[in-house]
């Protein structure tokens, strides 16, 4: 099973840098969304575990 997780990560990676690599778009613009996005994750991520710690309560979906 682990073998599985680990094989499914490595085409995910795979694929996600040939995805960027052959983007349509310029390279800042490439970087600045995936900059963006990776910010909006990680703020609605922490934004769900404080909330979780300061309240409480289960996180909802």
């Amino acid at each position: 099973m682990l073998s599985r997780i680990r094989t499914a990560f490595k085409f995910l990676a795979w694929g996600l840098l040939l995805g960027l690599l052959f983007a349509p778009r310029s390279g800042s613009e490439t970087r600045r969304r995936v900059v963006h996005w990776v910010t909006r994750r990680l703020e609605t991520t922490f934004g769900r575990v404080l909330h979780v710690t300061e309240g409480g309560t289960s996180i909802q979906r």
